[in-house]
Formats: C-alpha cells, structure tokens, sequence
C-alpha cells in the first residue's frame, strides 16, 4: 500500500508529455530579431535624452564655475580696490613675489587664486631662487584647476607648449630670469577687454612693452599702466577698474566668458590663441573681447564683429570670415547655441550664437551708457 502511494505520487510529480514541451520551447529566431528591433529603437529614442541630460549638467557645471571665479574676482576687488589687473604684454609671466595691479606681470586668474581657495598654488616658488624656483614655476604652470575648466570641453591638460620663446619673471632675489616649460595648463575662460580689437597685437603701442630693466628698477616706461579711457572692459595691461567705474551696471557688464577654441585644437597646444600657460599676462590666451565696428555685420562687414562662435566651427572657416588676428579675440562655446558669460555682480547669462554685434559690444563695455557704438563716434 506505502509503495502503491509512493509511485503514485512519482507519477503525480511527472510533467505531462504536453508540459515537457512547454517547458523546453524557447524564442524563434523570428521573436528574437523582434526583440532586438525594439531594444534598438528605445536605445536611439533614449540616447539624445541622455545626452541632452547629460550636456545640462555640464552647462550647470560651467555656469557655477563662472559664478565662483567671478566671486573671487569680486572679492579681489574688495581687497585690492580694482578688479584683478592682466598683467604686462609678451612674455611675462605670473611672479609669486609680487602682488597685485600693475606690479605683477602675471595673469588676472593668477592674482584671484587666493580668492577661489588655490592660496598653495599661487605661492608656488614664493621666495625661493635658483634652480628649485624654475622647478616650482615650472610645476605650477602645468597644474590644471578644475574651476577654469568646462566640463564640455576639456579638463585643462596639461598640454604642450610649442614655443622656444621662454617666459619672464621675477628671480626672487630682485633681478629677473626666463625660464622655459614644455608643459602648460590652461583656461577656458577669458576676461573681457571691453570692445576692443587688436589689443594683443599691437599691445605695444597702447600697453608698451616692459623691459627686465623696468622690473629691476620698478619703474614703467611712460603710458604703462594705460589709463582706463583706452579700455572700455573691466581688465586690461597692467591696469583694471574699479566697481564704481562700471558705469554701466555691474549686472549689465561682462567680466568673463568662455573664450573660443576650435575643437580640433583643445588639446593641440598649436593654436596661437590658447598656446601659452594660463598665468600668462596680457595675451589673447585669458582676454577676449566684444569689438564692433557699428556697421551691419552682413556680407563682408561680417569680419567687423566679434559675436560669440560655436568651437565645432573650424579655424580655417572662422578664420575665412573675421579674420586671422581676430579669431584669438572673441568669445565661444562648446554648448548648444550658446555662450555663457558673467556678469560683474556674479550672475551668468547665455548669450546665442545669433546675438545681435551692437547689443554684445554694449555687454562688453562698461561706461558707455548702452550707446550705440556710431553714435559714440
């Protein structure tokens, strides 16, 4: 009876002869192919989500890190009483022992690292000579900082420096030295001149270069430091402005914005307007500008304007249509369609690629009351 039970419950636990064959039936190739169609068209529909999402927090990204920069330059502005200076034309680099305004030969970003709490890496080779002080000056200028880095474009290197042409600083001991590096950080970021152009080239005239002598004696060869008049932006040569100089309103001026690159040159180093450390002074690499000339910019007058370009246009087609020079002058972005900028009171604002010339050159210039810029003429 007890083995009766057990072979009728062996026989209750086998599967149907029709059970069997659910079990083992899988997809066809058919069902398979299907599924694979399906997964394949919800990937694309979600792939351009993702990455829209994925650009959105970038650009947040950029914007704050605009925001904290121009916070330290405010701040640098409450300590100094004028906003961060850009330093002296050519070669000159940033000198740990030197301070702030016209005395300091290096970039406007060199003199706001205390203020955005990089304090170690502007002390770098502070008081020290010798080889161990190029060491140092070399180390510091290969070192990347986050905050002056967008996130949609690079991480700020460092890459090559393609130059012979060594840099000028202080030797620590009073005197001057040059000394060369083969690598360099850099900026993404550029300080607004205002609606200048040729402010690089012919920085000579205007700016005048300093000699080694200069620096030995402290003294400047006559217009150096230029007076405010001969800039309309918020730094310049040796020289920046107070608040109470921006006449214009502090959230109606640029003070910095993203300064334009062409993607093939990010990491390259060869592009003359992003070649050299970002602690370098007065150079097309950390200042930009707004220039217009007032005239319609169709047509060939199209050369005339300094309007925001987009970094996936290449550098023989922007050269083609504004010129050699001025493509190390102006503004651009790697985000969709748009620039983004700061304001003098710390806000940041997007600026498209179809913005109108006169209405940027206004953003630009700090004192001209938002006139038109042939009625100034």
């Amino acid at each position: 009876m007890i083995c009766l039970d057990r072979q009728n419950l062996r026989a209750s636990m086998q599967p149907s002869t029709s059970q069997r064959t659910r079990l083992v039936r899988g997809f066809t190739l058919v069902e398979l192919l299907v599924v694979i169609a399906i997964i394949g068209i919800l990937v694309a529909l979600l792939l351009p989500a993702v990455q829209a999402a994925r650009e959105a927090a970038r650009r947040s990204q950029c914007t704050s890190q605009l925001k904290n920069l121009t916070l330290g330059m405010i701040n640098h502005e409450s300590t100094f009483k004028a906003w961060p200076a850009s330093g002296w034309p050519g070669a000159w680099n940033s000198d740990p022992d030197r301070g702030s305004g016209a005395e300091q030969p290096g970039s406007w970003l060199f003199v706001t690292l205390p203020f955005i709490e990089q304090q170690a890496l502007h002390d770098m080779g502070q008081g020290v000579t010798g080889p161990t002080r190029t060491t140092l000056l070399q180390q510091r200028d290969a070192t990347p900082v986050d905050v002056v880095n967008c996130p949609s474009r690079r991480k700020g290197g460092p890459y090559p420096f393609p130059h012979n042409q060594p840099g000028i600083t202080g030797n620590g001991s009073g005197g001057v030295m040059n000394y060369t590096y083969t690598q360099a950080a850099r900026s993404d970021y550029a300080v607004s001149v205002g609606d200048e152009t040729d402010y690089d080239i012919s920085g000579a005239s205007r700016c005048r270069n300093v000699t080694p002598d200069n620096y030995v004696r402290e003294t400047f060869p006559a217009g150096f430091p230029p007076p405010l008049k001969d800039f309309s932006g918020i730094s310049f040569c040796g020289n920046a402005v107070k608040s109470k100089s921006i006449t214009d309103g502090l959230s109606n001026t640029i003070a910095l914005g993203e300064k334009w690159i062409p993607a093939e040159e990010f990491e390259s180093g060869s592009y003359k307007g992003d070649d050299w450390s970002m602690f370098v002074g007065f150079q097309d690499d950390m200042v930009r500008s707004t220039f217009f000339t007032g005239n319609s910019p169709t047509g060939a007058a199209r050369k005339a304007t300094h309007i925001p370009r987009s970094s996936s246009e290449t550098l023989a087609e922007v050269q083609a249509d504004i010129g050699v020079s001025a493509t190390r002058e102006i503004f651009g972005s790697s985000h969709p369609a748009v620039c983004l900028f700061s304001n003098c009171d710390g806000s940041v604002t997007s600026v498209g690629f179809d913005v109108d010339a006169e209405v940027f050159r206004q953003m630009g210039a700090r004192n001209d009351g938002g006139i038109p810029k042939v009625a100034i003429r």
